[in-house]
C-alpha cells in the first residue's frame, strides 16, 4: 500500500497537472469507487491539493472536498482514460482529464462536506514529519506495552508510516521491531525518531518505492533501490 512519501509524490505532481483548474463534468465507471453525487455540484474549481497522512485531499471552492485513498493499486492519470481499470474521468475547464484508475477496487474517491472531512481527518495522529523528537518520544511512551513496530504502523498515533518505511526506520536506529516501546530507551527513541524523518524524506526525494504496483503520474519511484531491509 502507498505510504507517506508515494501519496507526497502523487500529491506534488497533481498540484502541477490540475491545481486551481475547474472540474466541468465527470464520468463514472464504477459507483462503489467514485462518488457520483459530485456531479450535482459541478462546476467547481480545485483550490488545494493535501496530502494527510495516506490520504490526498482535493479542496473545492464549494466548501467540499474530494477525498482519495490509493489503497493497493490506486493510480492518477493526466489526458489517459484507456485502462481497461479506470473508474471515472475528471474533466477540467482547459481540456485536460484525471482519470483514477484501480485493478482491486480498493481505493475511492469520495465526496466530503468541510465538517465530514475535518471529523475524519482528525482520526489521524500525528504527521511523521511535522512531530518533533520530544512530542513523539513522550506519546509513544504512552504505550509501553505495545510493540514498537505495531505502534508505528498505528495510523491513529502517526499518520502514514506503513510497513516499508516501519522496518527501514527501526532497522537504521538499531531497534527490534518486536520490541515493546517501555523496553527501549529515551536515546534510542530519538534515533528511532530522526530515522523516521530522514527514511521518509529520502524517499520523497527518490518518488517513493515501487515493489509490487505503486507508480505515480510520471511512472515508477526509485527508493526501492535504497532500501536496506524490506524484501531484502
Amino acid at each position: 500500500m502507498p505510504e507517506l512519501p508515494e501519496v507526497e509524490t502523487v500529491v506534488n505532481q497533481l498540484k502541477e497537472a490540475v491545481l486551481h483548474k475547474t472540474i466541468t463534468k465527470l464520468d463514472v465507471f464504477d459507483k462503489r469507487v467514485i462518488d457520483a453525487s459530485f456531479k450535482k455540484h459541478l462546476p467547481c474549481r480545485i483550490t488545494d491539493i493535501q496530502r494527510r497522512g495516506k490520504w490526498i485531499v482535493f479542496q473545492l471552492d464549494n466548501k467540499k472536498s474530494l477525498l482519495c485513498h490509493l489503497r493497493m493499486t490506486g493510480h492518477f492519470q493526466i489526458n489517459d482514460s484507456s485502462s481497461k481499470y479506470c473508474t471515472g474521468v475528471y474533466h477540467l475547464d482547459d481540456g485536460t482529464t484525471l482519470s483514477y484508475n484501480t485493478i482491486r477496487r480498493f481505493g475511492n474517491v469520495k465526496l466530503y462536506s468541510d465538517k465530514k472531512l475535518n471529523e475524519k481527518l482528525n482520526l489521524l495522529g500525528a504527521e511523521p514529519l511535522e512531530i518533533n523528537a520530544n512530542s513523539f518520544v513522550e506519546s509513544i511512551k504512552k504505550y509501553p506495552s505495545a510493540t514498537i513496530k505495531n505502534k508505528l504502523l498505528d495510523q491513529s498515533f502517526l499518520a502514514g508510516v506503513g510497513n516499508i518505511y516501519a522496518q527501514e526506520a527501526l532497522y537504521h536506529a538499531k531497534i527490534h521491531p518486536q520490541r515493546n516501546v517501555g523496553s527501549v530507551p529515551t536515546n534510542k527513541l530519538k534515533a528511532l525518531h530522526k530515522e523516521i524523518q530522514r527514511v521518509l524524506l529520502l524517499s520523497i526525494k527518490n518518488n517513493g518505492t515501487t515493489v509490487d504496483n505503486f507508480s505515480h503520474i510520471d511512472g515508477k519511484g526509485d527508493f526501492q533501490n535504497l532500501l536496506a531491509v524490506y524484501k531484502q
